[in-house]
């Protein structure tokens, strides 16, 4: 998350994920690697968007 300060300059912030342990983070990139994604977060995308189509499906949309 970037914020903007009075000079214009940008400030890189971290946040926090409480859920993202290591575990967790491991499974993420074997999963990744698995199908060929960049980065973790085209990954996350590719499965949020699965996951919506998945609801959409499930709700009769």
């Amino acid at each position: 998350m970037y914020t903007l300060e009075e000079k214009g300059k940008r400030e890189k912030k971290q946040t926090n994920v409480p859920f993202a342990t290591n575990t967790r983070l491991e499974r993420l990139d074997f999963y990744k690697e698995q199908k060929e994604f960049g980065t973790r977060a085209q990954m996350i995308l590719y499965l949020l968007q699965i996951a919506l189509e998945q609801s959409d499906n499930r709700d009769g949309i």
